[in-house]
């Protein structure tokens, strides 16, 4: 093999490793919002109360119920309802809700 051919060879592999390393470094699959439902044993002091009616226009917020303590993506084009959603519960600051005589801790959030 010729020194130019080694030298070129060895300039594309750099670039390669650049490239990859670049990457690795803006890629991050868990990135994104997020919302869960966790499941109480006691009635909490202050919630807000749901039919199945109310809850069925958030249904990732219906989603996390049904799976409680399950991280549930949002995908990144939907954010209208979740923030109607977080609106309601931000207006009687409180971060729990009632569903069919069952309490739940909603949780809202954005991981980088």
């Amino acid at each position: 093999m010729k020194a130019r051919t080694k030298t070129l060879a060895a300039i594309s592999f750099a670039v390669l490793a650049i490239c990859l390393i670049f990457f690795l470094m803006i890629y991050q699959p868990g990135a994104g919002t997020y919302v869960r439902a966790d499941k109480l044993q006691d009635t909490p002091e202050k919630y807000v109360e749901f039919s199945l009616a109310d809850i069925a226009k958030y249904p990732y917020v219906e989603e996390a119920i049904s799976n409680p303590g399950k991280d549930i993506k949002l995908p990144s084009d939907y954010n209208e309802n979740m923030t109607e959603f977080a609106n309601i519960m931000w207006d009687n600051r409180t971060e729990y809700i009632k569903l069919n005589n069952e309490y739940y801790h909603i949780s809202y959030y954005s991981a980088d």
